[in-house]
């Protein structure tokens, strides 16, 4: 039977446990049955704890690998930001008239820039940051940086905490996505005079100008926020050469944002950020990890140098083992003797239910449910004035099928229809065989116009499909109506077969029309 007609009858099977363990009513068998329960929980606690180990594992390491693809897909957008930024400076005219917006010099720290909190009236979105008075090529500069505003402008909603700069390695200055008051950020220190910055530079370090398009540091301690943190960067060149980096900050705590944990794995989980180059290991999530049981490690390497590691403690299963055997025990002793007793006999009758009304051959319904049910589900649909229509069906030529290749081909043109009134039925539709190569679909809730359509869609579906390995197609004439108020199904159903007819002989009419042609 096609599972849209299942609601009908509301069919409702037992299990497959429940059906191999019918109880009697003797008190021996009873005993029995708990005991073979009471084993089989211990069984289903054992699987059931693979299971949750291996659904553990993989929540985990999808974790992991969400945290890497946030990562990854940060750097890709940072390599076609270094990508596009370059185009554009290799296309800045040199004798540009003016500066876009005044840099302004600071002399008590000799250092140049804007948008610091104390020339507000500036309008770019960034900060810029740099050492000494600003040189007249710096200032020209400027001309491109609401061309970085607009790339930038561009991020989207991310779990993962993360900002944007630019860095001149010629001009020596930062243009910061976002605004740092002077009390935050300042380069007092000679940033580009130390080590920081001189070994993560892409224009003089081999290790990173072989680089496909970005590269990834190994954590270090922000200038700015003082925070542990991963750079992604990527070279902007101009004239073939690298003048300058586009890079992001990615704090290491805020890669626990991207972390999505139930409450009850927090305390046994614990995340860590390493990197092989020196060796170093951040804490990303800290649980209670206990030195002296096994854990479950995971991981997922971010490139060749930085991974992150994932370590479970057995102590999560074994609590979930634990509450797993109380539950089990006190519920499987309890219920199991009514559930499979009621299940039994529930089995039966709707068993023994849908057989009688459904057709063997095509397990749509055959006509006895006319009789029994479908009367009165339109009874309802009368009462609340709400349309219901009828399709009438008949197979084109089965005779000549039959004749042909046989009633075991003409039996797949039948399932063959029947399974396409199945597919393109709505939950609510009731499909019948009413005999031989005649259906018939009781369609709730629909107007005539819809069944028309439908009727159209169901005869192009089954004409231009085949269904056996003679390449042999068949076809259908449909016949539709909607049942008036006060018309009974058989008076319905006949006036749909009147239209079907009708509409067979007209078919016939326009072939021979057609031949003689």
């Amino acid at each position: 039977m096609n599972n849209n007609n299942h609601s009908i009858l509301n069919e409702q099977q037992s299990s497959r446990l429940t059906r191999c363990f019918f109880v009697n009513h003797f008190l021996l068998n009873r005993v029995f049955v708990i005991s073979i329960n009471i084993l089989l929980l211990i069984f289903l606690v054992v699987m059931n704890t693979q299971q949750e180990i291996s659904a553990a594992k993989e929540y985990v390491q999808g974790n992991l690998n969400q945290i890497k693809k946030s990562i990854i897909s940060l750097a890709y957008r940072n390599e076609r930001y270094a990508r596009t930024f370059s185009k554009q400076i290799n296309t800045l005219h040199p004798l540009q008239t003016s500066p876009l917006v005044e840099v302004h010099y600071y002399p008590e720290l000799n250092e140049f820039g804007f948008n610091r909190n104390v020339y507000p009236s500036n309008l770019l979105n960034g900060s810029l940051i740099g050492t000494g008075k600003p040189s007249d090529e710096i200032k020209m500069e400027t001309n491109i940086f609401p061309f970085l505003d607009d790339l930038w402008s561009q991020q989207h909603q991310h779990s993962i905490k993360y900002n944007y700069y630019y860095i001149s390695h010629t001009l020596k200055y930062f243009y910061l996505s976002t605004k740092y008051p002077v009390s935050e950020f300042n380069t007092r220190k000679h940033f580009f005079s130390t080590v920081l910055y001189n070994n993560y530079r892409s224009d003089i370090n081999k290790q990173y100008q072989n680089k496909k398009g970005f590269y990834f540091t190994a954590p270090y301690t922000d200038y700015i926020t003082h925070e542990q943190v991963i750079t992604l960067k990527s070279p902007v060149y101009k004239e073939q050469k690298v003048i300058g980096d586009i890079g992001v900050d990615i704090p290491i705590a805020s890669l626990s944002n991207a972390i999505t944990l139930p409450r009850n794995f927090k305390p046994y989980l614990t995340f860590i950020f390493y990197n092989k180059e020196d060796g170093s290991k951040i804490n990303i999530q800290k649980g209670n990890k206990n030195k002296f049981l096994p854990h479950i490690e995971m991981k997922v390497n971010i490139d060749d140098n930085n991974a992150i590691y994932a370590n479970l403690s057995i102590l999560f299963f074994l609590s979930a083992v634990l509450q797993n055997i109380v539950i089990g025990v006190l519920f499987l002793f309890l219920l199991n003797y009514m559930y499979s007793q009621l299940k039994k006999y529930k089995f039966q009758k709707n068993h023994f239910q849908l057989e009688a009304f459904t057709d063997s051959l095509t397990g749509l319904f055959n006509r006895r449910i006319m009789e029994k049910i479908l009367p009165k589900l339109i009874r309802e649909y009368q009462d609340k004035t709400t349309p219901i229509s009828i399709i009438a069906i008949d197979a084109n030529d089965f005779k000549i099928i039959n004749d042909t290749y046989g009633h075991e081909t003409g039996d797949k043109a039948l399932m063959h229809i029947a399974n396409n009134i199945s597919h393109l039925s709505r939950k609510s539709d009731i499909g019948l065989r009413l005999g031989g190569d005649e259906f018939c679909i009781v369609l709730p809730d629909c107007p005539l116009d819809k069944a028309t359509k439908m009727a159209h869609r169901l005869s192009i579906a089954i004409n231009q499909s085949r269904f056996c390995e003679h390449n042999v197609h068949t076809g259908i004439t449909t016949g539709c109506i909607e049942i008036t108020k006060n018309e009974s199904l058989k008076e319905a159903l006949k006036r749909a077969d009147n239209i079907l007819y009708q509409n067979k002989k007209n078919k016939k009419i326009t072939e021979q029309f057609k031949k003689y042609q």
